[in-house]
């Protein structure tokens, strides 16, 4: 991939292109603003490296003339600059900038950032290579309208175009020899529903656009929609209806793979949330550890790190959530819109424009589903992105909270506990919904508590994560995950994960909360045996219960009852 690299400083900017070409990068230099503008126009590549201070047209300046232009190709742009000031970073990235660093750099750093970028570049990509291809699936439809006469409530004439043959294999003259052909061909599950469709249709009921399969001549199952335009007499009784019969197979071929790829997006939002909460806990361990060891300085340096490869994560992640609110949706919408004008003129101007209009036949309806389709998808996209950011967010204020850190007291913070519980379903919300997992909550009313929030949530994600496998490897039906809250004697706090899955063999149960115990394929038995160290250096207890394979399990939390006043919204 190139990359520009705009740079008036001579020495820093042989260093730039020598660890650009080690990592496998093209490399085209401009010594100054105006240089680098030219390249841009002429050459367009979409990696951009920009220093803000150079003479003629600086880095900020040039960045606004690159975002003012017309949309094509994304150009990815990383400010490298000796400017540090937190406003300078905000004025940069409002400008339009994509990422930001300070000199001196890390290289490796630098390496990372541009990983990232090239990532963004690729996503883009691909995401104009699949409007395109939704471009081809548009310009291929292939449809046909036949036309039925009714008399005193009953079908008596059907007439087919040439049109049928593309769709059905028959040709009009097999469909007009043989009536019944027609509804021999839809699929059998079909059959009795579409039959019922045109019944109702002829009675003159007002019916909806409908979707089936049929089997084609050549034994092929494709996927097809059904538009009716009825037509009455003066006294309100039908005389004939038009049926538009379009073929949709590639558009459920695409919806099962987005669905496919929304699952896998989801299953990977949720890895990533488990993996940040992980990043937390092992990095606060090392804050403490670094303390004890007089290290405080290294620790902080390495949480540094840690918080900028995170700030960068949520920067990649608001640009693709940008790029995808500017596809092309709202243009195909307008001339969805746009068609459909057509149907005012009523059934017969209509049916003219269908059938005789050579670039409109049968369009709209289709482009107007495929506008909703895609809009629907892009909002689902967004929110989810979205939420993704807003995790890595919660992520960074923990890490620049660790680095605030002069000694190694124990970390108590004011929570909300069923608040807290809630998060952790979020976070295991995807594998709940795609396990079809019924999840039953029976709290106490405890309010705000004292306690390590990191450890808790980590701890509880576990739990819920541990009952999802279970559930999943389990026949029982309805699957059930209970997660219950209440206070003991003692000032103790209860909080049970219960479920009616596999269940634990009795001899297990003395041995699941071992280093490396697992029961699952992928699993590495660190997960049960963390979460019981963090909940003995919380004071606490953690116990599992089972009656024995098949019978499901429970598995109780029990911690210290620190009560939290609060006051303005704000724990004293």
């Amino acid at each position: 991939m190139r990359v520009l690299l705009a740079e008036d400083d001579s020495i820093s900017r042989l260093i730039l292109e020598n660890h650009l070409k080690n990592w496998g990068y093209e490399v085209i230099s401009a010594q100054n603003g105006s240089q680098a503008w030219e390249i841009l126009c002429s050459q367009h590549p979409q990696l951009v490296i920009i220093d803000w201070v150079m003479p003629g047209i600086d880095g900020l300046e040039l960045c606004k003339k690159i975002r003012s232009t017309p949309a094509g190709r994304y150009t990815y742009l990383i400010f490298l600059t000796s400017k540090t000031q937190n406003q300078d970073i905000v004025t940069a990235l409002d400008a339009g900038a994509d990422d930001y660093l300070s000199k001196p750099f890390d290289k490796e750093v630098l390496k990372s950032r541009l990983a990232v970028g090239a990532r963004t570049v690729d996503y883009e990509d691909q995401l104009i290579k699949s409007e395109e291809r939704y471009r081809r699936i548009t310009d291929s439809i292939t449809d046909y309208i036949f036309s039925v006469v009714i008399s005193q409530g009953r079908a008596v004439e059907f007439v087919h175009n040439d049109a049928a043959i593309a769709v059905t294999g028959y040709s009009w003259q097999e469909l007009a020899n043989d009536p019944s052909l027609w509804l021999e061909m839809i699929h059998n599950d079909d059959r009795q529903k579409v039959s019922d469709y045109l019944d109702r249709c002829t009675r003159g009921e007002k019916v909806e656009s409908f979707e089936y399969r049929i089997i084609r001549k050549d034994m092929a199952l494709r996927w097809v929609k059904s538009t009716i335009v009825q037509h009455f007499n003066r006294n309100g009784q039908i005389t004939s209806y038009d049926c538009l019969l379009q073929d949709i197979t590639e558009r459920k071929n695409a919806e099962t793979e987005m669905k496919i790829a929304r699952e896998k997006a989801e299953e990977a939002q949720a890895k990533l949330e488990k993996l940040n909460l992980q990043l937390e806990t092992t990095y606060k361990k090392l804050m403490e550890t670094a303390h004890s060891a007089g290290m405080a300085e290294v620790a902080a340096e390495v949480l540094h790190n840690v918080g900028n490869a995170l700030n960068s994560i949520n920067v990649s992640a608001a640009t693709v959530i940008e790029k995808l609110s500017k596809s092309e949706i709202e243009n195909l919408t307008k001339l969805a819109e746009l068609l459909c004008k057509h149907s005012v003129a009523g059934a017969d101007g209509l049916g003219d424009f269908l059938k005789n209009d050579p670039q409109g036949r049968h369009i709209p309806t289709y482009l107007s589903e495929l506008s909703k389709h895609l809009t629907a998808q892009q909002k689902e996209t967004v929110e989810r992105l979205d939420a993704i950011i807003k995790n890595v967010n919660q992520v960074r204020d923990v890490v620049r909270m660790q680095q605030s850190y002069t000694g190694i007291e124990k970390r108590r913070d004011c929570v909300m506990l069923n608040e807290l519980i809630e998060n952790a379903i979020e976070i295991n919300n995807a594998g709940l919904q795609r396990q079809a997992i019924e999840v039953i909550r029976e709290y106490d009313d405890i309010g705000s508590i004292l306690v390590d929030r990191q450890r808790c949530l980590q701890t509880l994600v576990n739990l819920i994560d541990n009952a999802e496998y279970s559930l999943s490897k389990s026949d029982n039906q309805p699957k059930i995950l209970k997660i219950r809250t209440l206070k003991t004697a003692g000032a103790k706090l209860r909080i049970e994960v219960c479920d009616n899955g596999v269940g634990i063999a009795p001899a297990e149960l003395n041995s699941i909360f071992d280093r490396g115990y697992t029961t699952k394929q992928a699993g590495h038995g660190f997960g049960l045996h963390s979460s019981l160290l963090a909940v003995k250096d919380m004071q606490g207890l953690l116990l599992a219960q089972s009656d024995g394979i098949g019978k499901g399990a429970t598995f109780i939390l029990e911690l210290p009852l620190r009560k939290a006043e609060v006051a303005n919204g704000k724990c004293n």
